[in-house]
């Protein structure tokens, strides 16, 4: 189990303890990477397609399990937007910090921003709240095609699979890179609301994940409509 979150002391607009840094990222990449193991179920479908598809749901369902204490062990210790935990005790690393808002859909949560990143988070979320219809249909719809085509296949019917995987990796790199570049036309609202599970956020911090959405992102829009095409 992971430690205690280090709380916030009112009295002293500060935080009581701080966890180890190099647990704290090594913890969130191990995290994340259930999301691209997942996927490569999934898109890949190792034989057999049925152990392959269940597998992929178990681990996504459960995936919230772990990663929701994470969020709730880290969110006061490392920064939202660039994933960086300040040294233990203060010091010349450390950088200010501020506090963000966020109204997420298991109630209002705090997290720890630095000194100017809480612009760019706030941005980020107010992007993909006003899109978040696009978002929904472009990832969670073709999600809902794959799964039934998965099941279909494991029940031995002919659910042009190869079809419906392509549409998948294009539809999501094209929604994920709506994202990932969007949200530069968006203001920044505060408190922010979040419109998608939070904890996923917290994982690498939302930069990382945005480089990760655009270049993965393209890479999957060159393989789904390279596969439509018959390229």
């Amino acid at each position: 189990m992971p430690p205690t979150l280090p709380t916030p002391d009112a009295s002293r607009g500060g935080v009581t303890a701080a966890p180890r840094r190099g647990r704290v990222l090594a913890a969130g990449v191990a995290l994340f990477l259930f999301i691209p193991l997942v996927l490569y179920l999934f898109v890949v479908h190792p034989a057999p397609v049925a152990a392959s598809a269940l597998a992929g749901v178990v681990l996504m369902l459960g995936h919230r399990l772990l990663a929701r204490p994470y969020m709730r062990w880290v969110r006061g210790a490392k920064c939202l937007w660039c994933n960086r935990v300040p040294p233990r005790g203060g010091g010349s690393g450390a950088a200010a910090a501020e506090t963000l808002s966020l109204r997420t859909a298991g109630g209002p949560l705090e997290a720890r921003c630095c000194s100017g990143h809480g612009d760019p988070v706030a941005r980020f979320f107010a992007f993909v709240d006003a899109w978040r219809w696009v978002l929904r249909v472009g990832i969670f719809l073709p999600l809902l095609l794959l799964l039934a085509a998965l099941a279909a296949t494991a029940a031995g019917l002919d659910a042009r699979l190869a079809a419906v995987t392509d549409v998948f990796r294009l539809s999501v790199g094209l929604t994920v890179n709506l994202a990932a570049w969007g949200y530069l036309t968006a203001r920044p609202a505060r408190p922010a609301r979040v419109p998608f599970p939070v904890h996923n956020f917290f994982l690498l911090g939302v930069w990382p994940l945005l480089w990760i959405f655009r270049l993965v992102g393209v890479w999957w829009i060159w393989k789904g409509a390279g596969g439509l095409l018959g390229l």
